[in-house]
């Protein structure tokens, strides 16, 4: 009888704890990244999982140089924009008469465009919009080539609903190589590198990203309205390719502890790849020379599983102090 009474005094003991903590309102939990990669010269693509998010890859700025598009319809070239690589069209359509005085006249001209990624998907924005007339380009290929190895042309040839066919070759060569890339529909774009040869790795599947951390070239306006000046950048683009839409919300009443689904349904949402881009973090003045981020900025993604969540940044710097690190942190509604 009495360990009877005994063990009916534990759960009762028991009863009383369980009621006191449903008492207690619940913590919201949320998951803070920190980058583990230099934002400027890495683009690290990461996957929205549960309350948080999963990094899926990294890739090294320069690893390739043209980006063909392929799981979606459309015919879309991308030079890589990680590493602020420029085209020029050379206004021949003869592969051998491109050489190094071609480049040598061109060197100063205002007509060397690149590709900014918040825009990838207008092609009026793209550097080799007009690949399909067969005209040669001359290709730069940015900051993370040598001297020596940065100019190369190139001469599409031909397309069809599978693949695309091109011939390049160093801007001192007299012949070209001719290879073909086939689309893959698993992937955005499939990447090409000139040193490789072939098709390489960059972008994960097209479902198994959300958004990825990026450098890249951009514009700012300057101090004549409506001058335009290219300006090296960080920032995030959106994977809107599989479906995913965001909300960008900049205002300073809007508390981002206070956004819940119901103030989620109530946004309109967008498609643009640039939609977060780069001013999330306030660029350092003499004042202030160190990045802080803007706290008017936050962010929430209407997700293709339905769900929504919202996103800001925190930090542009690592525990080590070490700036190019961006955390943030993301939450379920």
């Amino acid at each position: 009888m009495r360990n009877i009474i005994k063990y009916m005094g534990v759960i009762f003991s028991g009863l009383l704890v369980v009621s006191c903590f449903e008492d207690i309102p619940p913590v919201e939990q949320f998951d803070v990244v920190t980058s583990n990669y230099n934002i400027a010269s890495n683009s690290t693509y990461y996957k929205i999982h549960q309350n948080g998010t999963i990094e899926i890859s990294n890739s090294v700025r320069g690893g390739w140089d043209l980006a063909f598009q392929s799981a979606l319809i459309g015919d879309h070239v991308l030079t890589n924009y990680t590493s602020a690589v420029k085209a020029i069209k050379t206004g021949t359509s003869v592969f051998e008469d491109v050489d190094v005085s071609t480049l040598e006249d061109l060197l100063k001209s205002d007509q060397w465009k690149f590709n900014d990624p918040a825009y990838s998907n207008i092609k009026d924005s793209l550097a080799l919009k007009d690949w399909e007339t067969k005209e040669v380009y001359i290709i730069n290929r940015g900051i993370a080539q040598l001297p020596q190895n940065r100019y190369y042309k190139i001469q599409f040839e031909s397309k069809n609903n599978d693949s695309y066919t091109f011939k390049y070759a160093g801007i001192e060569s007299n012949s070209g190589t001719v290879k073909t890339v086939n689309r893959n529909s698993n992937l955005v774009n499939v990447t090409f590198s000139f040193d490789e040869g072939n098709a390489v790795d960059f972008e994960p599947g097209i479902n198994d990203w959300d958004f990825f951390l990026t450098p890249y070239l951009g514009w700012y306006e300057t101090l004549t309205a409506g001058e335009f000046a290219e300006y090296n950048l960080t920032g995030v683009m959106i994977n809107n390719e599989s479906g995913l839409r965001v909300a960008a919300i900049d205002d300073e009443d809007i508390i981002y502890e206070d956004i819940d689904l119901t103030f989620a349904q109530s946004q309109n949402y967008t498609d643009w790849k640039g939609v977060i881009g780069s001013t999330w973090k306030k660029i350092p003045s003499t004042e202030n020379p160190l990045y802080e981020m803007d706290t008017n900025k936050k962010y929430i993604f209407k997700h293709t599983d339905g769900k929504y969540y919202k996103l800001r940044f925190t930090s542009f710097y690592n525990d080590a102090g070490e700036q190019g690190y961006p955390s943030f942190e993301i939450k379920k509604l």
